[in-house]
């Protein structure tokens, strides 16, 4: 139970981060692409492009690998077939989610955030329990460092 609090805790944190960077260079500042296009005298929109592509290469990989994992749990009889179809599908509805939040959430003072982190975390408790999953298999399965499969971010904070 520690460790599912701690891994939601440090989650929810890095989302919460990587949301602000987000708004930060949406709303004009610079911006790693800028920099590079502006200091290598790219076309902006080929660098983002690259960019893009290295973001979506890299959720994919992820989604794999997080799929992979949890038939790896269903073989190992720790999770049932129909808590992997549970998983996948709060999963998925966590990553829409958290995009359409992105921007949102960077215009929050710390007070909000931490009040929206700890009612995020109690409603994934909550579904947990409910679905009679350990948390922690939403976020990968194994731990700490395999909390990879929400690292979701439209920015990118995958591995």
């Amino acid at each position: 139970m520690i460790v599912s609090a701690l891994v939601l805790t440090a989650l929810t944190g890095g989302l919460l981060a990587t949301q602000s960077v987000f708004a930060v260079s949406e709303n004009g500042q610079d911006t790693l692409v800028t920099k590079i296009a502006e200091k290598f005298k790219l076309n902006k929109t080929e660098v983002q492009a690259v960019f893009d592509a290295n973001r979506s290469e890299r959720m994919e990989s992820m989604e794999a690998k997080y799929e992979e994992r949890l038939k790896q749990l269903v073989t190992d009889k720790k999770i049932t077939e129909a808590q992997k179809t549970l998983l996948l599908a709060k999963h998925e509805e966590l990553q829409a989610a958290h995009k359409a939040e992105m921007v949102n959430n960077a215009n929050l003072t710390q007070e909000q955030r931490k009040a929206k982190r700890d009612t995020e975390k109690k409603s994934l408790e909550d579904w947990a329990r409910v679905n009679n999953v350990d948390i922690q298999y939403l976020f990968g399965g194994f731990g700490m460092g395999g909390h990879g499969a929400l690292r979701i971010s439209h920015r990118g904070m995958g591995r």
